[in-house]
């Protein structure tokens, strides 16, 4: 795999489940700022970020390690957190405008719309998680 189709934060092992778990915590700061990707992959906004990452190799905690993602899950969840939320705002706008109903109605219809958006977005939540998968760089 190409190394510019790859997203890469380093971080740290904050522990193990004994099955195979490895939790990584990670601490976004200057670097992401010079990452072309750094504004959508979500990590660019400062602090620190969990992640468990299922690992056949053993690591102890607080060992340091590079935890990557392809670029293509970064696009992937730019279009589900962004772009489909935004998109149903924007249809359900329309929608209520050209049905005729008044401005109060087609704001509040709308945002109501943008929020059972991201309700469902909520509850399959499980389901988009295991479509994501992080790895450990060796």
């Amino acid at each position: 795999m190409d190394y510019s189709e790859v997203i890469s934060h380093d971080g740290i092992v904050t522990g193990t489940d004994g099955e195979g778990v490895v939790e990584v915590t990670i601490t976004t700061g200057t670097a992401c700022s010079a990452c072309h990707a750094g504004s959508s992959c979500g990590l660019g906004s400062g602090g620190l970020k969990s992640i468990r990452i299922k690992s056949e190799k053993r690591y102890s905690a607080g060992e340091k390690v590079t935890v990557t993602m392809e670029q293509s899950q970064g696009k992937r969840a730019v279009l589900i957190g962004y772009v489909i939320p935004l998109a149903v705002l924007v249809a359900s706008f329309i929608i209520f405008s050209v049905a005729g109903a008044g401005e109060l109605v087609t704001c509040l219809a709308s945002f109501a719309a943008l929020a059972a958006c991201y309700f469902i977005i909520w509850l399959l939540r499980d389901k988009i998680e295991r479509r994501f998968t992080f790895k450990i760089k060796d």
